[in-house]
């Protein structure tokens, strides 16, 4: 998976969507943050949590990492590829990460 020096808040959310600990995907986010996929806004961790539950019940998939690359002082972006049991069963999906004080505060998926 090159994360490339991937920011902590960022490698602790690859790899806690990768094994499905929904508590430590929240705390990968700031109390305010944000999560943009699939035309929906999740706001708070509590949000941000319930929407990996539900997506991961609703489906099965594999992220591979293609690329990790910094974006300024405070952004981070990974190029992936989903394959699993969703409609098409596989996609290429960018990641953009704004990060604030060590910690995700938005996330845009698509």
């Amino acid at each position: 998976m090159p994360l490339g020096a991937a920011p902590t808040a960022v490698a602790r959310f690859v790899e806690a969507a990768r094994k499905r600990d929904f508590a430590a995907i929240g705390g990968c986010f700031t109390d305010d943050a944000t999560v943009a996929d699939e035309a929906h806004t999740h706001r708070g961790r509590t949000e941000i949590r319930r929407w990996q539950e539900a997506s991961r019940k609703k489906w099965e998939y594999t992220l591979t990492v293609k690329t990790g690359t910094a974006r300024g002082v405070d952004g981070y972006i990974i190029e992936g590829h989903l394959s699993g049991n969703f409609p098409g069963g596989e996609a290429d999906v960018t990641y953009a990460f704004t990060l604030r004080d060590g910690l995700i505060s938005r996330l845009v998926i698509s």
